[in-house]
């Protein structure tokens, strides 16, 4: 380790040291426009930047990060500055160690990226480059130490660490600290003291937390830290509290003393690198300096115990039951028939297509999440009306377009309060223009994170830990489009979801026999029940508005041919039933399980295709 690495960590093997506070946040509180994100000061006020490191300096602060959280090739590609990369970077660490002046350490920020192992993009490779461009720079501007913050997903984190020990190798030390939630746990789902297990064993000098739910969730959390860390420093950069909203804007509202109190309680447990995150100040980390100067040895460090394996990529497939749906399913050739709620309050409809297609021995009904982005009455609620009125199991989609974790969660508790034992995650299609009044669409986490906050309910936790005083009993479900033009991806992304937690598959509708069997051939994974999805095509009208419109459906030239040859509405529709019904029936011997989908919601034409296999 260079000299600089050793001087720091050799101050942290003899004491307590102290870091520094937020920059975004202090930043914002001087006035500073942060549309373009705080890093692009760097290079467009760089006195304002330098100022905020020499506040700290001034304040106490021994170690100062680099304004460069976000500094990394995506996100400065979200806001066209992806060609400032090295600027804004070189720029960050000149203007710490200007401030610093030989009197305090700086380490360069590093964050996490969009792009997650939860990810359906998820590129391992991508994201090694991404953050060896930023570290290799941050490393050439001379930092004395590599802070990588803030980040929810150990795995991703993991990615991180790797680059950035290959790249620093012994001579600059690498902080590693986690974000927890309420229940002492990552989003990725391991336990503070699992995380440093796994953080010191993969080379990290310090493994700490920081940001999160303010300084008691720390308190909470910071003993398993410890436990897991060995004879590893560890660190706590906590939030100045929760923010609130006042006058349009977030404010964080605990007092640099009581901060100051809480740092002394930290470092009284063994914390022993102390600093702030969001909504903190100059100020704080003075009042937090003057509360640890009495105690500034601290306790003596643990003696390391052995590092364990390294976590995996993703979970066995062991670790998740299947669910009351799929326990419950009748073992040959359940079938599963789709009828989505109506777009207005009356869904009596629903509930007596529901019972029909029971009576003719349909198994569950399937219920979209506003399909298409087009509002819809809640599914939710609909598919526990069908369970209650209609006898009979509802699969609930989920979609993560129209809510945040914390929304997914709640709905999901309460769909099994009501007895939902079945629901299908889903990204859901994105909303088009703006024909609701300002609808966006959230993805917070596509279908792959979706499927394991959902594993989650079902072992009892939600994905900050927090036990639930039960288990859900959902059988989680996924979509898979059997006609993307790149089946190997789809392949792949599909066993991630299987790896997360996911026990049966719904497919995109198939038309003919050889590409059902390769669908087939493709889906059928350990541990995964494949329900193959067929919809009658009842016009040539349809038929070309699915194939030419709609995701993930493509119809083959010859039937759409034979479709446009029939003259009345009629004559079609009868073609599309007897098509649809010869496929399904010569391809019973293979099936798992069906999937019928009701053409434009007449669930009556789904009839005589549950008749003929009943």
């Amino acid at each position: 380790m260079g000299k600089r690495g050793q001087e720091f960590i050799g101050r942290l093997q003899a004491g307590v040291a102290i870091g520094d506070g937020a920059m975004g946040t202090y930043l914002h509180e001087q006035g500073c426009d942060l549309r373009r994100g705080a890093e692009m000061l760097n290079v467009l006020q760089p006195d304002i930047v330098r100022r905020v490191h020499a506040a700290y300096v001034e304040a106490g602060a021994e170690l100062i990060e680099t304004n460069t959280f976000a500094a990394n090739a995506p996100r400065l590609d979200a806001r066209h500055m992806a060609d400032r990369l090295r600027d804004i970077n070189l720029a960050g660490v000149r203007l710490a160690r200007e401030a610093a002046e030989g009197r305090a350490w700086v380490a360069g920020s590093v964050g996490p990226i969009d792009l997650t192992p939860l990810s359906d993009n998820w590129n391992e490779t991508a994201a090694r480059e991404i953050y060896a461009a930023q570290i290799g720079l941050l490393i050439e501007g001379g930092v004395d130490a590599i802070q990588l913050e803030t980040f929810p997903d150990l795995r991703l984190l993991l990615v991180a660490l790797a680059e950035a020990v290959r790249l620093c190798g012994r001579e600059t030390p690498v902080i590693a600290q986690v974000v927890l939630g309420d229940g002492g746990r990552l989003s990725s789902g391991e336990t503070g003291e699992e995380a440093a297990r796994q953080l010191a064993a993969a080379g990290a000098a310090v493994v700490g937390v920081n940001c999160g739910r303010g300084v008691r969730a720390i308190l909470e959390a910071v003993g398993g830290v410890l436990a897991g860390a060995g004879s590893t420093p560890v660190s706590a950069y906590p939030n100045a509290g929760y923010p609130e909203l006042l006058d349009g804007r977030l404010v964080y509202m605990a007092t640099p003393q009581y901060l100051g109190q809480q740092a002394a309680q930290l470092v009284r447990r063994g914390v022993r690198l102390i600093g702030g995150c969001c909504g903190t100040t100059p100020e704080t980390i003075r009042a937090m300096r003057l509360a640890v100067a009495g105690i500034r040895r601290g306790p003596r460090l643990a003696s390391a115990s052995p590092p364990p394996a390294p976590i995996q990529a993703t979970a066995g497939t062991a670790e998740y039951p299947r669910g009351g749906f799929l326990e419950g399913l009748r073992p040959k050739l359940p079938i599963i028939a789709e009828i989505d709620p109506p777009a207005h309050l009356d869904y009596s409809a629903v509930i007596a297509g529901a019972k029909a297609l029971a009576q003719q021995g349909v198994d569950a009904i399937s219920l979209a999440d506003n399909p298409l982005a087009s509002i819809r009455i809640g599914n939710l609620v609909v598919g526990a009306a069908v369970k209650r009125e209609a006898g009979v199991q509802a699969v609930c989609h989920v979609t993560c377009r129209d809510r945040n974790s914390l929304g997914l969660q709640s709905a999901l508790m309460g769909a099994h309060a009501t007895g939902i034992e079945a629901i299908l995650a889903v990204t859901g299609d994105p909303t088009h223009g703006d024909p609701h009044g300002r609808a966006v669409s959230v993805y917070e986490m596509d279908s792959v994170g979706l499927v394991r906050l959902a594993a989650g309910l079902n072992r009892g936790l939600t994905t900050t830990g927090r036990d639930i005083r039960g288990k859900t009993n959902f059988s989680i479900g996924v979509a898979f489009n059997s006609a993307a033009p790149n089946l190997a991806a789809e392949v792949r992304r599909l066993k991630r979801k299987v790896d997360e937690g996911a026990r049966f598959v719904l497919t995109q509708p198939v038309f003919d026999r050889d590409h059902a069997r390769r669908v087939l051939d493709a889906a059928r994974l350990p541990g995964l029940r494949v329900f193959l999805g067929f919809l009658p095509l009842v016009s040539a009208k349809m038929a070309q508005y699915l194939h030419n419109e709609v995701p993930g459906i493509t119809i083959p030239a010859p039937i759409l041919d034979q479709l446009g040859s029939l003259a009345s509405l009629e004559d079609q529709e009868r073609f599309g039933v007897a098509q649809a019904r010869e496929l399904i029936v010569s391809l019973v011997p293979e099936l798992q399980g069906i999937y019928l989908i009701s053409p434009a919601n007449r669930w009556k034409l789904l009839l005589p295709l549950v008749e003929a296999l009943r």
